[in-house]
């Protein structure tokens, strides 16, 4: 993705159409995908999402991962 411009934003959790639940966004002219192996491990998912719902998921995912990784709760 990156070698076609795509530039990355970060990893997300809870996407069931991904394998183990895990993907990424990328972002390229104000569009934004979800890309990683789909659920099967046989395919690749790449599928729009909007700006909206992917700084939302981003931010979601971040704040998930730092309190695991931390311990931090709110």
């Amino acid at each position: 993705m990156r070698e076609q411009g795509w530039k990355f934003l970060g990893a997300i959790l809870h996407y069931e159409k991904a394998w183990k639940n895990q993907a990424s966004i990328y972002e390229k002219d104000g569009k934004y995908v979800v890309s990683g192996l789909d659920s099967s491990e046989e395919a690749e998912v790449h599928e729009p999402i909007s700006e909206k719902e992917a700084k939302k998921r981003l931010y979601d995912s971040l704040e998930e991962i730092r309190k695991l990784i931390f311990g931090i709760s709110k």
